[in-house]
């Protein structure tokens, strides 16, 4: 399957849709350890039917080193678990930029994208399709569960494993990040395993209960939509660093 035929002419109807994310869920690998020099973190917000994609890019320590924006208009609907038909293109460009404008090697970054994994019911949520599409290693971060059983995290950096409902396969984690917070999920999206997708959040994790990259990209994101509000942000346009 061409993903950037998907990126171009994105599929029209559910049926497609479901058969696209059936094809590229087989592509993806489970297999790679959490390494990477430099983290990104992706986030979106919305303006009507305009997708506001943010990028952090993020180094060890998680200092900022660079970040971008990308302003898209969808015709795609809100239609829950196809998603990445929706948000999709607009996350891929915000990233593409980001790494043009970091100059950073596509080997040495792992993408936390605000959005599933394979933590999805055919394999292949948002995360995932950004990890496809740019052949980079990437993790899936939501704030409620999507798809998988799981046993209720009861102490503050407790972690369960995620079970996929039919197989029994662990495909993710339910983390307790904080002690008067629900749990977030965390999925491997691509390029790398459920064990190791874990250890990239609790690796980044500074206080908050979200990890740092989608943390920072999601005040990004904010801040692009009062851009885009305002008109001091149109579509294609990118956020450069002062």
């Amino acid at each position: 399957m061409n993903i950037e035929d998907v990126l171009r002419n994105p599929p029209k109807t559910l049926e497609e849709m479901r058969k696209v994310q059936l094809e590229l869920a087989r592509l993806v690998s489970l297999k790679g350890d959490f390494e990477a020099e430099y983290v990104l973190g992706v986030d979106q917000a919305f303006v009507g039917d305009t997708v506001v994609s943010a990028c952090v890019v993020l180094d060890r320590g998680m200092s900022v080193v660079d970040r971008a924006l990308y302003v898209e208009r969808t015709e795609v609907p809100y239609i829950p678990t196809y998603l990445m038909f929706r948000e999709g293109s607009s996350a891929v460009n915000a990233v593409r930029k980001a790494l043009e404008k970091a100059d950073l090697r596509k080997k040495d970054i792992c993408v936390i994208v605000d959005g599933s994994g394979i933590a999805h019911p055919r394999r292949c949520g948002l995360a995932t399709f950004v990890g496809l599409a740019l052949k980079v290693q990437s993790v899936g971060v939501t704030k409620s569960r999507l798809y998988g059983y799981y046993r209720e995290p009861e102490n503050t950096m407790e972690t369960t494993p995620l079970v996929d409902e039919v197989s029994g396969d662990v495909i993710g984690y339910a983390v307790k990040t904080c002690s008067r917070c629900r749990p977030i999920f965390v999925s491997p999206g691509h390029m790398i395993s459920p064990g190791e997708a874990l250890k990239a959040v609790l690796k980044t994790l500074r206080g908050y209960k979200l990890p740092e990259p989608i943390r920072m990209a999601h005040i990004l994101a904010s801040e692009g939509k009062k851009w885009v509000k305002s008109g001091k942000l149109a579509l294609s346009d990118f956020f450069e660093k002062d």
